[in-house]
């Protein structure tokens, strides 16, 4: 199966095209938030250096959020003009699971990955890794802390409260992410457990990865995930400013 992917939902661009579970071509830009611009044309770019078209794909997938509003919007938009013109299923993941599905082999880990939301804020959630192995057979699993939008002294409190009701004292927690800094430095100078045993990966891999949308993508499908590009929708975890705006001004 050739499975064409993109994330567009931080300051990031990936596109890949990954055959029968291999990476065939990636391209990956931390360049800010042009991708109204630079998508499209890096799509395009991917395809022609891996001599192939949008009629050879099977499967088209895409980081449905959470994120930016905008960023999300231009990923998702594009890639379901693109399912519907070329009648190709397409499927959407979450941009924190893919953040957390390159650590899914490491051994009885947990795996948080965390978005910077601004004002002290992150989209965030933590993975045990054998939850993460389940998502990599396209089987459903339970995460340790559910996807969401945190405080983030909020989030690493839940986290420290779900790790003692589950016997998980000093598990290794890998945090990832560009709002991963934000939650270690709050660790270090306002809370300091030090039974909360946090390790910072390492920058370069904050951000999501298509090839590994693409992965997610084919187990999803290939466990029977719904492939119409008219039902994908974007998901944010939080209202847009335009939708609390609109609230503001309709109470009384």
């Amino acid at each position: 199966m050739l499975v064409l992917a993109s994330d567009t939902t931080g300051k990031s661009l990936s596109v890949a095209l990954v055959k029968d579970g291999r990476l065939v071509g990636e391209s990956r830009f931390n360049l800010g938030y042009n991708h109204a611009v630079t998508h499209l044309p890096q799509v395009m770019a991917l395809l022609d250096a891996c001599e192939t078209s949008i009629a050879a794909v099977d499967l088209l997938a895409v980081t449905q959020g959470p994120g930016s509003f905008t960023g999300t919007r231009i990923g998702l938009s594009s890639f379901k003009a693109m399912a519907y013109a070329a009648h190709k299923p397409l499927v959407g993941v979450s941009t924190l699971e893919t953040l957390a599905y390159p650590w899914r082999q490491m051994d009885q880990t947990l795996v948080c990955p965390l978005l910077d939301a601004r004002n002290g804020r992150v989209y965030a959630a933590c993975y045990r890794t054998s939850g993460l192995r389940a998502l990599a057979e396209g089987q459903p699993q339970s995460p340790l802390v559910k996807p969401g939008n945190y405080q983030v002294t909020e989030f690493l409190l839940l986290l420290a409260q779900q790790m003692e009701q589950g016997g998980l004292r000093q598990t290794p927690v890998l945090l990832t992410g560009d709002g991963a800094s934000v939650a270690l430095t709050t660790h270090k100078s306002q809370l300091s457990w030090d039974y909360l045993n946090l390790v910072r990966l390492d920058p370069v891999h904050d951000a999501p990865s298509a090839a590994a949308v693409a992965l997610l993508a084919e187990s999803y499908h290939q466990a029977g995930a719904d492939g119409n590009p008219f039902h994908l929708n974007a998901t944010y975890l939080t209202p847009s400013s335009a939708e609390r705006l609109r609230k503001e001004q309709s109470q009384p």
